[in-house]
């Protein structure tokens, strides 16, 4: 279980690098929807290959509840935080939107009866520290319409990583993650303004697009394994924190964010501490 922990990490940081791609291309004149729709159809046909070889569809109907679920939490937390990264600050957006954290943690613990102790605990505590002081600084949390949509991708994806557990007792990876992108992709199209930004946010971030793309269909795979493998409130913690960790770096090192470096670095290695207490105690 400790592999699919460690699978886990290396996820959470491409989602990292994808979700700093994302940060990068969103602009404010641009349609939500139409961010939404490049991200889940370029990932729609990277999956498409791996499922025409791999892929079987389950015959419970079951699984399709489950899958439906996982769909309409998802639509609603990525179009939610896509609309906030739009309007707010990002580094309070960062600091609600980790609610997911606490909510894996929880319904691992209560719904799928994951062991929990009092290291594990210690962990969740010093990664949430963490966070705040990467993030925080200084300025009021009001609640906002950014800041209640923050919350609500917060809770959203935290939500996901159970119901993805659930449906994964009936998909394998392959197929969950085409039929879902497929999903998303198709409720797109019947969204206004879906398609009228995607030609010039293509022709303005075409290879930041691909290689986010790429990151996701990597990350995807290795996290939905993890999930099926591991117990989410682990997983889940793992990767998010990998994700949160990865940004920090890659902006220090690649987009010159040197802003409090020194605050940065601290809540970093509080969440690397938080890590090691999840994992291996």
């Amino acid at each position: 279980m400790i592999f699919a922990y460690l699978i886990a990490l290396i996820a959470g940081t491409l989602s990292g690098i994808t979700e700093t791609l994302n940060k990068n291309i969103t602009e404010k004149r641009y349609s939500v929807f139409s961010y939404a729709f490049i991200q889940w159809c370029g990932a729609l046909i990277l999956y498409a290959v791996p499922f025409f070889l791999w892929g079987a569809l389950p015959k419970q109907i079951t699984a399709y509840i489950y899958l439906g679920i996982v769909i309409t939490i998802v639509f609603l937390g990525n179009i939610s935080l896509i609309k906030a990264y739009k309007t707010e600050d990002i580094s309070n957006i960062n600091i609600l939107s980790q609610v997911s954290l606490i909510i894996a943690f929880v319904t691992g613990v209560v719904f799928l009866h994951e062991t929990v102790n009092i290291h594990k605990i210690l962990g969740i505590i010093f990664i949430i520290i963490g966070i705040i002081v990467i993030f925080y600084e200084g300025k009021k949390i009001q609640f906002t319409t950014a800041y209640l949509l923050s919350l609500i991708a917060g809770i959203s994806f935290g939500l996901t990583a159970y119901f993805n557990k659930k449906a994964l007792y009936y998909f394998n990876p392959v197929s969950l993650l085409f039929i879902y992108n497929l999903c998303e992709t198709i409720l797109l199209l019947f969204l206004p303004k879906t398609l009228q930004d995607v030609k010039p946010i293509l022709q303005k971030y075409k290879w930041k697009i691909v290689v986010s793309r790429l990151a996701v269909f990597v990350g995807f795979y290795l996290l939905i394994w993890s999930i099926q493998q591991g117990s989410i409130s682990v997983v889940n913690t793992n990767s998010q924190t990998a994700f949160l960790l990865s940004t920090v770096i890659i902006g220090i090192l690649l987009l010159n964010e040197k802003k409090n470096i020194a605050k940065k670095l601290a809540g970093s290695l509080l969440c690397t501490f938080g890590i090691i207490l999840l994992n291996f105690f």
